[in-house]
């Protein structure tokens, strides 16, 4: 949720915001991943799932909390090999607390190629820094809307961003009307 927004609303329990905006998937990003298989790891109620469906095959769905979805409860940082091995990339809308960003960052992509919707700006924070040499695309997205029943723009742009385990350039693809 927004940071310019703070104290307007009560955040939800664990900040959890699902993936409800079909705007989320931008037909540059649904490019990027038709046909592959992939795993969610932050799954929650299946938001993801459910926008990809046409597109790509989920493999893999998890996520720290029990939601009484068909995902199994695991922490993301847990992820092994036999998880993932049917996976091509990781898809997800994290956590945005740096504490646990952070922690995502420095494991998912060791584990596959990782494609992370967050806010548009993070990619500009210093301590964003030594992960943006390693995101290879940025596909901008917009603003969003993160409750069903308030389908209302938040203040905030988001991104998809594609983080590998090794150095790469940075391709920037912009908003599309």
């Amino acid at each position: 949720m927004s940071k310019r927004q703070h104290g307007k609303w009560e955040l939800t329990e664990k900040y959890y915001y699902p993936t409800v905006d079909p705007k989320a998937f931008p037909p540059r990003s649904i490019e990027q991943i038709r046909g592959k298989s992939y795993a969610e790891p932050c799954y929650g109620k299946g938001h993801i799932e459910d926008h990809l469906m046409d597109v790509a095959r989920c493999r893999w769905r998890s996520d720290i909390d029990a939601y009484g979805t068909c995902s199994v409860q695991k922490d993301a940082l847990k992820l092994t090999d036999r998880d993932l091995y049917l996976c091509d990339l990781i898809i997800t809308n994290p956590p945005y607390s740096w504490f646990i960003l952070k922690e995502l960052l420095e494991y998912l992509p060791t584990r596959k190629p990782t494609w992370l919707l967050l806010p548009a700006d993070k990619m500009h924070n210093v301590n964003m820094g030594p992960y943006m040499e390693k995101c290879s695309m940025v596909i901008s997205v917009g603003r969003l809307y993160w409750m069903e029943d308030k389908p209302v723009r938040g203040v905030d742009n988001y991104a998809w961003f594609k983080f590998h385990n090794t150095k790469v350039d940075t391709i920037f693809i912009g908003r599309e009307k």
